[in-house]
C-alpha cells in the first residue's frame, strides 16, 4: 500500500476540472479512495426506468443495475480485498455502531420482500464502511479520511457541473418543467434531480465557507470556490437546500462568534418577517395549494408509510426497499413513480422496522453531540462538522443516509470516522506519533 509522505499535501478544492486536486486526493487516499469513487459512481451515475415497468421514471433501470452498479461494486471490493486490513474498534466508537446498522442490512435479506436489491444495497455500506475502516489503521489516518472527502466533494462537483452544463445546452432529459429556486425551469439530469443539485451544491459552498471561517483556506480562494457552488445553486429547484443554506450558515457563523452569529439570525428572522407574504408566494410558486401544503406529497406518503410499517413494525420489510412497496401499494401513479419517500427516517422504519429505528436514530444523536462538541474542542475539522446539518436535512426531506448508499451516507462516514479519530488521538491513554500532518493547499 502506498504510504504518504510528510511533504504531501491535500490541495482542497471543489472544481472538478482541478486535476492536481484529485491526484494529491488519491495519493493520499490510496486504494480505499479509487474503491470509494467506484462505489459513489456506481450508486449515482443510474439512467431511469422511462417504460413504467417496475415502478415506473422513479427507479433506475436494470440494465443500469447490472452494467453499471454491479461492475462498480465488484471493482470496490476487488480493490479492498488487496490489503484487507482494518483498525481495531472500540466499544465507545461510532463507527461500531455504524457498522451495526451495515449488518442489521445485510442480515435484514433473510426476510427482505426483494432479497437480491437488499442484499446488493447491504453490500455497497459494508464495502464504504471498510473504506474508512482501512484508512483509519494509518498513522495518518486523519488526514486520508480528509482524501476521501475530497473524493467524495469532486465527484458530486462534476456530476452537478454535468447536469447544469447539459440543462444550458437544452439536452434530452436535462430540464425539469418546475419552477426552479432562481429561474423558471431547474436543471436536472439522468443522474441527479433538480432537488439533488440544489442538495449537492448546498453541500459543496458549507465546506469551503467553513474551511475559510476556521482559517484553512484564504479568503481569495474561498471565494471563488463558494461563488461556483452558487452558481450551481442557482439551477437548482430545492426549497429545502436553500433552508440548509440559511441554517448553516448562521451555525458557522455563532460557531466564530456568538454576537455575529445572533445578528445573522436575527437579520434572516426580521426579513423573513417583514417580506413573510413575498417569501410565501415565493416558495409557492406555480405548485397547486394542495400540493404545496402536503409538501410536495410527502406527508401523504409518510402517511401510507405509517400504515405500511404497522404491517410489519419490528424488522420491516427489509433494508432499502420498505418504501418501494410503499409506494407500488399506494394506487397512484404520480406516487408510484418516486424513487423514493423522501424521508430517510420512513424509509428506515418500513425497512428494517423499530429495531432499525432504535439504532439508527440513536447513532444520529450521538454522532450530532459528539459533531458539536468536536467543533468546540478541535475546530480545525470545521469543513467536515458543518455537514451534520446538511445530513439531519436531507434525511428529514430526502433519503438521507438511513436509505441506501449515496453521497449522503459518505459524508456521514467521514464525519464518524474524524470523529473516532479525534476521540483516539486526545485520549490520555492513546498518544500516537503522527506520520504525517494535514496541510491545506489553496486552489
Amino acid at each position: 500500500m502506498h504510504r504518504v509522505r510528510k511533504t504531501e499535501n491535500l490541495r482542497v478544492s471543489i472544481y472538478p476540472w482541478d486535476l492536481r486536486s484529485w491526484r494529491s486526493a488519491f495519493r493520499i487516499a490510496g486504494l480505499p479512495g479509487y474503491a470509494l469513487l467506484a462505489l459513489l459512481l456506481g450508486a449515482m451515475i443510474q439512467y431511469l426506468d422511462i417504460t413504467g415497468v417496475g415502478g415506473g421514471a422513479g427507479h433506475a433501470s436494470a440494465s443500469s443495475l447490472l452494467l453499471i452498479r454491479t461492475p462498480m461494486c465488484l471493482g470496490a471490493f476487488i480493490l479492498l480485498l488487496y490489503q484487507p486490513r482494518i483498525a481495531s474498534l472500540r466499544l465507545k466508537d461510532s463507527g461500531l455502531l455504524f457498522l451495526a446498522f451495515g449488518s442489521l442490512y445485510f442480515v435484514s435479506t433473510l426476510w427482505s420482500a426483494v432479497r437480491i436489491e437488499t442484499l446488493g444495497k447491504a453490500v455497497e455500506i459494508l464495502l464504504a464502511t471498510f473504506c474508512f475502516l482501512e484508512v483509519s489503521r494509518y498513522e495518518n489516518a486523519q488526514q486520508r479520511v480528509d482524501a476521501l472527502r475530497q473524493i467524495v466533494l469532486l465527484t458530486i462537483s462534476a456530476i452537478s457541473l454535468f447536469t447544469v452544463v447539459g440543462f444550458c445546452l437544452h439536452l434530452p432529459n436535462f430540464s425539469l418543467a418546475n419552477r426552479g429556486l432562481f429561474l423558471k425551469d431547474a436543471a436536472q439530469s439522468p443522474f441527479l434531480s433538480g432537488n439533488g443539485l440544489g442538495y449537492v451544491s448546498v453541500a459543496l459552498f458549507l465546506v469551503i465557507f467553513a474551511e475559510w471561517q476556521g482559517g484553512r483556506i484564504r479568503f481569495a480562494p474561498a471565494s471563488r470556490q463558494m461563488a461556483f457552488a452558487l452558481l450551481l445553486f442557482c439551477f437548482a429547484a430545492s426549497r429545502t437546500s436553500f433552508a440548509i443554506l440559511l441554517v448553516s450558515v448562521a451555525i458557522v457563523v455563532a460557531r466564530r462568534s456568538k454576537v455575529l452569529g445572533i445578528a445573522v439570525i436575527a437579520v434572516i428572522s426580521a426579513l423573513i418577517a417583514v417580506f413573510q407574504g413575498g417569501v410565501l408566494d415565493y416558495l409557492h410558486g406555480t405548485e397547486a395549494g394542495s400540493n404545496f401544503t402536503t409538501l410536495s406529497g410527502r406527508t401523504i406518503v409518510w402517511t401510507a408509510a405509517i400504515r405500511q410499517w404497522q404491517q410489519h413494525p419490528w424488522l420491516g420489510l427489509g433494508g432499502g426497499v420498505g418504501g418501494k412497496i410503499v409506494l407500488a401499494h399506494i394506487n397512484s401513479y404520480s406516487f408510484e413513480i418516486l424513487s423514493s419517500l423522501h424521508n430517510g427516517f420512513m424509509e428506515l422504519l418500513t425497512g428494517l422496522g423499530v429495531v432499525g429505528v432504535l439504532l439508527g436514530v440513536y447513532l444520529l444523536l450521538l454522532v450530532t453531540w459528539r459533531t458539536f462538541r468536536a467543533w468546540k474542542l478541535y475546530p480545525e475539522h470545521s469543513g467536515t462538522y458543518v455537514l451534520i446539518v446538511h445530513v439531519w436535512a436531507c434525511t428529514i426531506m430526502s433519503t438521507g443516509i438511513f436509505g441506501w448508499m449515496g453521497y449522503e451516507m459518505m459524508i456521514f462516514l467521514c464525519l464518524v470516522t474524524t470523529l473516532d479519530l479525534l476521540r483516539r488521538k486526545y485520549a490520555p491513554t492513546y498518544s500516537p506519533v503522527p506520520e504525517g500532518e494535514l496541510v491545506l493547499v489553496e486552489s
